[in-house]
């Protein structure tokens, strides 16, 4: 994968917002029945007001993911292709999470690897299944990997991954992700 250039971290980046969302902003977002859950993974899906080719695209094409999940990134759009995700947080750090993409298939489906060189535990996996429901999508999403990290490190990624599928629904129907200031 190309070097991200330094320019690709401006001094006055947009934040990471995780804080400004509310519970209520996560009503929509349905955690799988825990009864079907385990401690190694963590699922959820979501109905979203668009076609999965669009939702396809907002997750695959690093100028759309800006504007719900990290604020740049690089996707080799292939299996075994490498993928970057950097975060600029709240606090003025800023997080990279890189690793290989495992499923990539138009509409359908993506999947990737990924880890931030501070996790003492290997890789998380994710993978996202697209379902055509009518004129929406009905978004999957299945990580695991969680059985080697600490059990925190689940809780983050639950609440995480709530939060951004709810800011991806958002632009995803048009309208701007509420706590989101990129």
């Amino acid at each position: 994968m190309p070097e991200l250039p330094t320019s690709a971290f401006p001094k006055d980046a947009p934040l990471n917002a995780l804080t400004d969302s509310t519970e209520d902003d996560l009503e929509s977002v349905v955690p799988s029945d825990s009864a079907n859950t385990h401690d190694d993974m963590l699922e959820m899906s979501l109905r979203i007001a668009a076609l999965p080719e669009r939702v396809f695209a907002l997750l695959t094409d690093p100028d759309r993911i800006a504007l719900w999940f990290a604020q740049v990134s690089g996707i080799e759009p292939h299996v075994g292709g490498g993928v970057e995700f950097v975060f600029f947080n709240e606090n003025g750090s800023v997080s990279v999470f890189s690793g290989e993409v495992t499923a990539f298939e138009a509409d359908t489906r993506f999947g990737f690897t990924w880890h931030n060189r501070q996790w003492t535990f290997p890789p998380l996996h994710v993978l996202i299944t697209l379902e055509s429901v009518g004129d929406e999508t009905m978004l999957h999403l299945r990580q695991t990997g969680f059985a080697e990290a600490p059990p925190l490190e689940r809780d983050i990624h639950d609440e995480g991954w709530a939060r951004y599928l709810e800011r991806l629904a958002a632009v995803a129907d048009g309208s701007r992700p509420e706590g989101w200031n990129a």
